[in-house]
């Protein structure tokens, strides 16, 4: 490859991807713009007396270096016309080799042939271990086949042992479970006997309370009417007689004031004809008039005593009918104290029967347990 007179040693790219160095063999240096256009354009520096050798660019594109064959290093900064550094715009990949020296590898080989012979020795020992370990485990599985076998036929015997006490244990078993069934009917006859004895005793009672009971209410509403009834009675009686009273003391009233009006008249009569009579004899009859009239008014007074006494009478008849309304209130709480009887008897009925139903249950439990057990003796 060659340039005018000179031939070109090396050829440099920039990591960038922008710049292209070439070394010739006059010892110049030419920066040839990149991608390559037509026609080329490149700038030239003469660096090197000798051909160029060797060049490289820095890792982040700021300097060129240069050898020549001359034995003279140049290192050039590398700036665009603007005078201005390039930027870099990636990063620069490393290199996968390492450098060892001679010394060192003939070292690692050494060591390496040294490990192989370990392995295979290593190898070697651990077969024989294991060829001892392998005749180990066969004296120790025949020993252990020896022993599980003689441990099968004890086990064996023990088996028929157990078979022949089942067998025995069954037959046992079924007996004490018929004997079992047979107390267990005996005792539910017995216990169905006495439950229907109580229950006819607590029905006949529950029964005659009830007979008790009515017998009671009918009496207590009697006795209440038959009091209701003498009340009114006696109440209409005295109301009546009493009635009767003020109708007699009202026509003497008004027979009394008549007969005082009439005196009167004839007072005034005997006034206009006897001017002459004394003040002691009008005095007088005035007098008597006023006891007359004194003697009326007590009258009323009494009368109205003896109303007041039939009014507390009346009050007292209607405290003994609230005594009564309060002895029937009693009654019938007692009344209700018995049907709360009736009721616990009831309830005592109603646990029985549950017993009863529990205790069938319990029946029909055991005969299925007694059943599958027959049928699994059967099966085993």
């Amino acid at each position: 490859m060659s340039s005018g007179d000179a031939v070109l040693t090396q050829v440099v790219l920039s990591h960038s991807g922008k710049m292209l160095f070439v070394g010739t063999t006059n010892g110049t240096i030419q920066s040839v713009k990149f991608p390559l256009v037509e026609p080329g354009e490149w700038h030239e520096h003469q660096a090197h007396s000798a051909p160029v050798a060797r060049m490289c660019i820095s890792y982040d594109d700021q300097f060129l270096i240069s050898v020549g064959e001359d034995g003279t290093i140049f290192s050039f900064r590398i700036i665009d016309k603007e005078g201005r550094m390039l930027k870099r715009e990636r990063d620069s990949n490393y290199a996968e080799e390492i450098l060892i020296t001679r010394s060192d590898l003939e070292e690692k080989n050494t060591t390496m042939s040294e490990l192989r012979t370990r392995v295979e020795e290593l190898k070697m020992e651990n077969e024989y271990q294991l060829r001892l370990k392998d005749m180990n485990y066969n004296e120790k599985i025949k020993d252990l086949t020896d022993k599980f076998i003689q441990e099968i036929e004890a086990l064996k015997a023990k088996n028929e042992n157990l078979r022949t006490d089942k067998e025995r244990l069954e037959s046992r078993y079924e007996e004490e479970i018929h004997q079992q069934l047979e107390s267990h009917s005996r005792e539910v006859q017995e216990r169905e006997t006495t439950t229907n004895t109580k229950l006819m005793g607590e029905y006949e009672k529950y029964q005659e309370l009830q007979a008790r009971s009515q017998r009671l209410q009918e009496d207590y509403e009697r006795q209440l009417q038959e009091m209701e009834d003498a009340r009114e009675k006696a109440l209409q009686e005295l109301t009546e007689h009493y009635e009767r009273k003020l109708h007699e003391k009202g026509i003497m009233l008004d027979k009394g004031a008549d007969d005082l009006r009439k005196q009167q008249r004839e007072a005034e009569e005997i006034q206009r004809q006897m001017e002459e009579d004394t003040d002691q004899e009008i005095l007088a009859l005035k007098n008597h008039y006023e006891r007359q009239l004194h003697e009326q008014c007590d009258e009323n007074l009494k009368l109205r005593g003896d109303t007041g006494i039939l009014k507390k009478k009346v009050d007292s008849l209607q405290g003994e009918i609230n005594e009564l309304k309060g002895s029937i209130n009693q009654l019938k709480q007692e009344v209700k104290k018995r049907e709360g009887i009736i009721n616990s008897l009831r309830n005592d009925i109603e646990g029985m029967k549950k017993e009863i139903q529990e205790r069938d249950d319990t029946i029909n439990d055991k005969n299925l347990f007694v059943f599958s057990f027959r049928k699994s003796a059967f099966m085993i």
